[in-house]
């Protein structure tokens, strides 16, 4: 299960349709949030969490947030994010064995919580005090954020559902 985002005036197929799951979505929007309030966007993200219809109305606010998450990736991440498949981890509280997959399950998940406390921004495994390598369960890679961006840039706004 995930997020379906429609465009509401696609400009061509790219701005049709969006699909993420949730775990990659979350930083999506996170990100999504990051460069509006980077650039000073007037724009609510409001309901962004759920399946309700919300998003943005106009093609402008759309080439606005797309240009502001360009500008974020390319200054704020340019040497973690070079590669489509490096990926960007947001902390919150879930945590998987890296390169599995498969949710870590430990007494030790809060004090992963504690060292690396929610919104954390991470770009590689972290290694517990068991030596097991984990990852937090949200993250997206380069390329999944590089068809955001596109979709926006051709959506004529949109909607979640």
């Amino acid at each position: 299960m995930g997020v379906d985002i429609s465009g509401r005036k696609p400009l061509n197929d790219d701005g049709d349709y969006f699909s993420s799951n949730w775990w990659s979505w979350r930083p999506l929007h996170m990100l999504s949030e990051v460069a509006i309030q980077t650039k000073n966007l007037k724009m609510n993200t409001e309901g962004w969490g759920s399946n309700d219809g919300k998003g943005l109305r106009t093609q402008k606010q759309c080439e606005l947030l797309a240009s502001a998450l360009e500008d974020v990736v390319k200054v704020e991440f340019n040497e973690e994010l070079s590669e489509s498949t490096d990926r960007i981890q947001i902390c919150m509280g879930s945590w998987v064995v890296a390169g599995t997959g498969q949710f870590y399950h430990s007494d030790i998940i809060n004090e992963l919580n504690n060292e690396y406390p929610y919104g954390t921004i991470l770009h590689s495994a972290v290694v517990t005090k068991d030596g097991t390598m984990v990852e937090s369960a949200h993250s997206c890679s380069l390329v999944h954020i590089e068809r955001w961006i596109k979709f926006l840039r051709n959506c004529g706004g949109f909607k979640i559902w």
